[in-house]
């Protein structure tokens, strides 16, 4: 019987690399050829690690070349050659074994949020200040969500502890979102995208003692990034 490759089964991971991507497509208003391909080499190559960590040489072979052959049109006909340096990172990134560890699991976080720029640079061939501003609220929101997490998967007796960090991130990220709306740079739209996540996070601290249901906490993360997803476009456009 033939090996099947492994395939990454984290729901959070999944979005990290999928919301930021269609945030960026939809801001853009654009989904056309170049960016199916990068969407294909970036799964190609996500799905690659997962068979290289399991050690299945084969299919991770096979599944690189699959990712390189997608990506090669995006260099050698549209000259998107700033999709290098965003391959570089991944690289670099994927080659790290997965860790618990908060340092190691924030940036992943941030790596794999860099689908965001890397999606509106090939759809509109600019790599400007809104590509900047797609990773950054991308980064911010996820961030926050894998702390949120943390907490919630935490024994009850360390979530006291958790609840602080997550206190000081969510308040600050509250802040900073609204001294930009105040200074005009951003419309109140923005303050509606992370408001569902600011709301689920004082519930959660407010309430440690919730019993921990590990499905119903994935599928609800799902759903909390894509309603931000969502918004977010609403915010940006």
């Amino acid at each position: 019987m033939i090996e099947r490759p492994s395939v990454p089964r984290e729901h959070g991971a999944w979005g990290m690399l999928l919301v930021p991507f269609g945030t960026a497509l939809g801001v853009a208003g654009a989904f056309d050829l170049k960016t199916a391909l990068l969407l294909a080499s970036t799964l190609f190559f996500y799905v690659a690690r997962a068979s290289w960590l399991k050690q299945q040489w084969s299919w991770t072979a096979l599944l690189l070349a699959a990712s390189l052959a997608a990506a090669l049109p995006l260099f050698v006909v549209w000259k998107l050659w700033w999709l290098v340096a965003f391959s570089g990172v991944a690289a670099v990134l994927a080659a790290q074994p997965t860790r618990r560890h908060l340092l190691m699991q924030l940036t992943a976080t941030v790596g794999l949020v860099l689908t965001a720029p890397a999606a509106w640079y090939t759809a509109t061939g600019r790599l400007d200040a809104t590509a900047f501003w797609l990773w950054l609220w991308n980064g911010l929101y996820f961030v926050g969500g894998l702390l949120y997490v943390r907490m919630r998967l935490a024994p009850v007796t360390a979530r006291c502890g958790l609840r602080w960090l997550v206190l000081g991130f969510f308040a600050g990220l509250s802040l900073f979102v609204l001294a930009l709306v105040m200074a005009n740079v951003f419309s109140y739209h923005l303050l509606l995208a992370f408001a569902p996540a600011v709301t689920r996070a004082a519930a959660g601290v407010g309430r440690l003692a919730w019993p921990l249901r590990i499905k119903v906490l994935g599928w609800s993360e799902v759903a909390f990034s894509v309603l931000f997803g969502v918004l977010l476009v609403a915010a940006l456009r």
